[in-house]
Formats: structure tokens, sequence, C-alpha cells
């Protein structure tokens, strides 16, 4: 989706509702697209789960149960503000409802965005399933971050961007969290801390009992999910990720549209009240300036072999300059993970909030960048979406696709979360790139870009499909432990919400 979805600027509320427009338009879009049938279709395990919504997620999986004979769970979240925990013969374990999921001020399906990410929050063993909450509309409602116990979905604690925003005194146009909380054991202690951004312009970390190690003030919506790492040269851990910032002449000195990449210094102690202000240089390693704002996830990886240390690679969004048919933000850009600097710039030609993936798809032994770039004549694009492999190593392309369902393109390929996924699929060594596209998935060879999956009519490959747009990625995981990858993905079928998966499709 166009995930600059409201630029929510307290200081111009009115184009939350222009922006949130032009996302619903693109969702009918997509969701009126001609669903295929072939001969070819590769027929889905479905997994029903009780929802009104889907959403642009991406099930977790996981040992919930701590009993490896059973095989792994799955875990996917809806927007209309539940969980939904299944087995992996596909039995409803258990669901639950976010905070704000009873909240009548907003509409059924804008209660959550939030991909569910699981972990071991205490160090106990025991896996929880953490997920952050909230919407775009209705003001009055809740967002924040809520842990539930993986084995029961029982609510073990919640942290309220509302209720910490009145404690704190400070405004908050918004309480949505819509990214993606991140996990990681900044202290050493061994338990977890939870990272993300909100609507209400701050970026927090949590400790593992959901209390406010620190916050950081941005000046701006946050939508970004964060990256932990050791960037900066100790034993300690950064939190890498992106935010929002406006043009306001009232700051000393003055800030301009666009957005910023931070790299903070997770493991940093707080101020009084928790509160660190921003462009505050105690807590900031660095902090790269952008013309666009920043709404793809950062990836870590070492990407440059050249290059001294790791680098990060990362999108933009879409929101610059507003009300313009052409936007800013046409690239990804792959900086020194250490100081901040652009060492690369792949240019394309829409912007883009979707988060690259990265890893070897051409078996050199070099890290390529694979992302996904939008068609949509809204943000720059030449009406299909492309895949494209980059190679920063050697600042070129590898290939660059148009995916296809059948015959059908998607001009919103880079959009709803569509986050490729690098995964061998069928085990032969030659890994594989998978991507949601139309109302399916599309599987690309790694190496050369060609697409291994439905691309014409009649169908002559494997085709992935459900019966409604697919807006999250997809996942791809072991699940029943017969030692074959499945492809999972959170769709529709005969109509029904549900898990699909999918084993050996090619």
């Amino acid at each position: 989706m166009l995930v600059k979805i409201g630029h929510l600027r307290f200081h111009y509320p009115q184009s939350l509702c222009k922006a949130l427009s032009l996302y619903l338009n693109s969702i009918i879009a997509v969701l009126a697209l001609v669903v295929i049938s072939d001969a070819y279709a590769q027929t889905p395990e479905v997994f029903p789960i009780s929802t009104n919504g889907l959403g642009p997620t991406r099930p977790a999986v996981a040992d919930l149960d701590r009993n490896p004979d059973n095989g792994k769970e799955i875990v996917v979240t809806t927007t209309d503000g539940h969980l939904h925990a299944l087995s992996a013969s596909g039995a409803t374990l258990w669901s639950a409802s976010t905070p704000n999921q009873s909240c009548a001020s907003a509409p059924a399906n804008d209660k959550l965005y939030s991909s569910p990410v699981i972990g071991d929050l205490f160090g106990t063993g025991e896996q929880y399933v953490v997920v952050g909450y909230g919407g775009f509309r209705g003001k009055p409602c809740d967002g924040g971050v809520a842990a539930y116990r993986g084995s029961t979905g029982e609510l073990v604690w919640k942290f309220s961007v509302k209720e910490w925003s009145q404690k704190q005194r400070f405004f908050a146009f918004r309480h949505a969290v819509y990214g993606t909380p991140s996990l990681a054991d900044v202290d050493g202690d061994g338990k977890l801390e939870i990272g993300f951004g909100s609507f209400d312009r701050n970026v927090y970390l949590l400790n593992s009992n959901g209390s406010v190690r620190w916050y950081y003030n941005a000046a701006d919506t946050v939508f970004s999910t964060p990256a932990f790492a050791n960037v900066g040269g100790d034993s300690k851990l950064e939190m890498l990720i992106g935010t929002d910032i406006s043009k306001n002449t009232r700051i000393r000195p003055p800030t301009r549209n666009g957005g910023y990449l931070y790299a903070f210094k997770a493991g940093v102690s707080a101020p009084p009240g928790k509160k660190f202000l921003f462009r505050s240089r105690e807590i900031q390693l660095w902090r790269a300036s952008f013309p666009q704002v920043i709404q793809a996830s950062p990836v870590i990886a070492d990407i440059i072999p050249s290059a001294p240390g790791l680098e990060v690679v990362t999108g933009a969004g879409c929101f610059f300059p507003e009300g313009a048919g052409d936007r800013k933000g046409k690239f990804y850009k792959v900086l020194s993970a250490a100081s901040g600097r652009v060492l690369k710039t792949l240019r394309v030609t829409a912007c883009t909030p979707t988060t690259p993936a990265v890893g070897d798809v051409d078996g050199d032994g070099v890290n390529e960048v694979v992302v996904s770039v939008s068609g949509s004549s809204a943000a720059g694009g030449d009406g299909t979406s492309h895949l494209i492999a980059w190679k920063p190593s050697a600042d070129s392309v590898l290939w660059d696709i148009r995916p296809r369902i059948g015959t059908r393109f998607d001009s919103m390929g880079g959009h709803y979360n569509r986050v490729p996924v690098i995964a061998d699929i069928n085990q032969d060594g030659i890994p594989e790139v998978l991507v949601s596209h139309h109302t399916g998935i599309v599987i690309v060879s790694g190496p050369t870009g060609a697409q291994l999956s439905c691309d014409s009519s009649p169908c002559t490959k494997p085709l992935l499909k459900g019966d409604s747009a697919m807006q999250g990625s997809p996942a791809v995981s072991d699940t029943n432990g017969d030692g074959i990858l499945e492809i999972l993905a959170l769709g529709r079928s005969g109509g029904t919400a549900a898990v699909l998966r999918w084993k050996n499709p090619l």
C-alpha cells in the first residue's frame, strides 16, 4: 500500500483523510482484479480462521507449546483486531483480541496492521506473541503493544500509548503502532526488550514486562519496524529505525519535509522521565536525512564486502510533495551501519515503502538486495510493479522483472507490505524469491529472475493463488517437521478467511 497512509502530523490532520482515501481506492482496485482459474493451480491446504478482516501481515511460525513432536504453530493477525494461533494441522488453538478491538470510534477493520513476532521474553523457554495495535482512524481509540502467552493466548501485558501520553502529558494525534515490534536482548540479561515506533511521534524501547526503558521524541509519525544489531564497534546493540519529519519553522534549527534513518544506542541509560528529546545526541549513534519519509524497515547485513563493517539498506515512503502526482523517494539506499554514510543508491521508477530482502540469490558468495517497486502512477510507477535483484557490491542490477499471476500484472506490487522472501523452496541448493502479487504468490529463480510460477494463460507452470488480494508477505517454514518447506500466506479461499499453505509447489 502507499504506506504513508495519512501523514499524521497534528499540524495538518486533513492530510490523513486525503491519503487514507488513496489507500482505500488502491485496495478496491486490487480487490477488483479478476481471479484466475487454471488447471495448473496448486490447491493449498486451507486453514480457516474466524475473522472479518485480513490485512497486510505475515504469518509467524514457532514452537509455542514447547512440543516439537506436534510440529510448529502458526500465528496470524488481522485488521479487525484479532490474533489466531493454529496448529501444524490447521486446528485453531486460540484466538485473542487486541486491547482496542472493541473501540467503536474506529471502523471494524481498522484496528491492527502489525504482524506478530514471537520470542522468549523472560528467558524461561516459554514463547510469547508480541504485536502492535491501533489504526488510522478512531482518534479516541487506543494503540500500543501487547504480549500474549504463546501456549494459551492469555494477555500477559499491554503497553498503552494513549495511557502513556496522558501520564507523560504530551499531545498525541494518534496512538497506533503500525509497524511490527522487534525483539532483542540489549543488555545481555537473557530477557528480550521490545522496540517500536508509534503514530504519537515517538520511538520506544520497552523492558520484557512492558514497562518503558526509554522513549525518543521523533517529532513526527513512525511507520518503520526497527532492526537491532551491533554496528557501533563495541559490544552493545543499536536500534535502527526510519521516521517521518515535516517542515517546521518553529523548531531550531527548522526541519524540512522528508524523513530520517536513525541508529539509536539501545542500551543507553534513560534520563529522568525516560524521555530523550528530539535531536538528543546522547542516544544517537548517527542520523541520516532524506527528502522523503522513511517508512520501509531497515535491513542490516554484509552487503558490500569491500566496505568495513555491516551495511543497512532501506527504501523510502510515499508522501512528499503533498498533492503531487510525482513523489520523491524513488530509491533504495545502502548506508554504512557504523556511520550512516550513503554508499550506494538504486534508482527506481516509483517511491516505494516496501522493505527489501537481502540474501545471496545467485550463489556468488555476496549478498544481493531484492526489492519490490510500485507500478502505481500515483507513486511515479510505469503501470506494472517490478521485482528487482540489485548487486550493490558491483553497483549493477542482476535482474529486473514484472511479476505476473497468469497474465495478470498488479500495479500495486510495491504496496501492502509485500516484502520479498528469499528461500530455497525445493531445497535444490538454488534460492528462489517469493512475493505476494495480485491474488497469489509469485516464485522466481534467484540467479536469473525467470518466473517459476504461472506467467501465462493457459498456465504451464504452478499457479499459487487465493481468491482475494494478498496484501501481506508469505512465510516459509517446515511446520509439520517432515523436512519439506511450505509457503504460508494469509488470504481467502472459497470466500473463507484462512491461512493458505502450499507444499511442493515446484
